[in-house]
């Protein structure tokens, strides 16, 4: 049998709390109603007293008196037995004879519910014989309380503490569940949220704006930041997945191509070599370009494909930024866009894997190039910012897509129609694997790439 937690906080404390209010209770009732009774004994007690210690006859108006004053009934009995007085008309006659009464006689009255019974009239009544009195006031007198007015007594004192129990027990129990049903209600909600983080949902909980600071809370914001971690997790997972699918395809396109690259290369020197007249043709020049500019591409690749990793050496930037963009001359005027190289700081170091590096620039640029169009402009720029160096590539274009802003980094993601989604990539790769960053912003009618990187081990460079 399943019980809720509901149910386990509830049941007992209610059980419990039930258990001692009704013991509170009944204990109030039965101190009332014997307080309420003693009160009754004292005062019919004093009247007695009264009547016992006095010389005047006992005549129906004094038992009557008597009778308002205590709510007792009387009835005096003569010397020979008979009832002579009464405190009500017409009880002398139905009451019986002194030797006929099944009571003891007394000398004070003491108790009411240890007194014997005693039906007069109709009514049962506790009697109490008193007497014999002084000789001249008469033999006894016989005291009759009646027992409904001694229960009515009893239930009227007893009702404020039952009032009062019966208030605090509903009070208790509405408090009480109302209590268990917040608690649960929170706890219900962490289940439904551990269900969705098993399903694969790592939504955040959605908090109440002003939660009570209880452990409840406490285990809500572990689950909402482990929530958050393991998004990041699933995050990491599939982009790592991608990226080993991203290698495998990159490792075997780029053996290919370098090879063929570097028999078109050796095919074009072997050419010079041979012909006079080709050493002064331009265009086998910028053949050769071309496909450096592609050998450059496929290291990239191969990096990215992690195939190739080499240590860190130390790279002067300056050099790099104008070995990209003599790589890129051609085919910026060929897209009739204005390429420039900004005037930087005169030397900057950074321990880099140069080729991969050179790579990544190389990518950042022709992205630049493409993007700005015929009648662009691409700006390659490099800055000290104290221990860190700061490559900067700015163009005209009209941006990425923006939705496409978060994303634009990972594998295949692309705003080109016909591109491939590699470029970028790449790029976030080699700023990573060199404790680097790389991020974009689109500033007025410009978009810039900005790609990070720590200083090189000789910090002799003009900032």
């Amino acid at each position: 049998m399943r019980w809720s937690i509901r149910q386990q906080v509830l049941v007992p404390i209610v059980a419990i709390q039930t258990l001692t209010i009704a013991a509170i209770t009944i204990a109030s009732m039965a101190l009332a109603a014997r307080r309420t009774e003693r009160q009754i004994v004292e005062r019919l007690s004093g009247v007695v007293d009264a009547l016992g210690g006095s010389n005047f006859p006992l005549t129906d108006g004094v038992l009557a008196r008597m009778h308002s004053l205590s709510g007792a009934r009387f009835v005096a009995y003569g010397s020979t037995g008979e009832p002579v007085a009464a405190s009500d008309p017409g009880l002398a006659a139905s009451a019986p004879a002194l030797g006929a009464i099944p009571v003891r006689s007394q000398d004070r009255f003491d108790s009411l519910s240890k007194s014997p019974t005693l039906g007069v009239s109709g009514q049962d009544h506790f009697a109490a014989l008193i007497g014999p009195r002084s000789t001249t006031s008469g033999a006894a007198l016989l005291v009759l309380y009646p027992e409904s007015s001694w229960r009515d007594a009893r239930w009227e004192s007893a009702q404020v503490p039952l009032i009062l129990g019966a208030g605090a027990l509903a009070l208790m129990a509405a408090a009480t569940t109302w209590i268990a049903h917040r608690i649960s209600g929170r706890i219900h909600r962490l289940e439904h949220q551990v269900a969705r983080i098993a399903e694969g949902d790592f939504r955040e909980l959605a908090l109440d704006p002003k939660p009570p600071r209880d452990e409840i809370d406490d285990l809500s914001r572990s689950i909402n930041r482990m929530c958050a971690q393991l998004r990041q997790m699933s995050q990491t997972i599939r982009q790592s997945e991608r990226t080993h699918m991203l290698a495998q395809l990159a490792a075997g396109m780029a053996h290919q191509l370098r090879n063929a690259l570097t028999g078109a290369r050796l095919s074009i020197q072997l050419h010079l070599k041979r012909c006079e007249d080709a050493r002064t043709d331009t265009s086998m020049t910028v053949a050769l370009r071309q496909l450096t500019l592609m050998e450059e591409q496929v290291r990239g690749l191969l990096t990215l494909s992690r195939l190739e990793e080499r240590p860190h050496t130390s790279c002067d930037l300056v050099r790099l930024l104008h070995d990209v963009a003599s790589l890129l001359q051609p085919t910026s005027e060929h897209a009739r866009v204005a390429f420039r190289v900004g005037a930087g700081p005169p030397t900057a170091t950074a321990l880099a894997d140069e080729p991969s590096l050179r790579a990544a620039v190389l990518n950042l640029a022709l992205n630049a190039i493409e993007a700005a169009g015929p009648g662009g402009s691409v700006a390659l720029e490099l800055r000290n910012d104290g221990h860190t160096r700061v490559i900067e590539v700015t163009d005209t274009g009209p941006g990425p897509p923006a939705q496409l802003g978060e994303t634009l980094f990972e594998p295949f993601v692309t705003g080109k129609p016909e591109g491939v989604g590699l470029g970028l990539a790449l790029a976030r790769h080699v700023a990573l694997a060199h404790h680097g960053s790389v991020s974009w912003a689109r500033e007025g009618s410009f978009t810039r790439f900005r790609l990070t990187l720590p200083g090189g081990s000789q910090e002799s460079e003009a900032d």
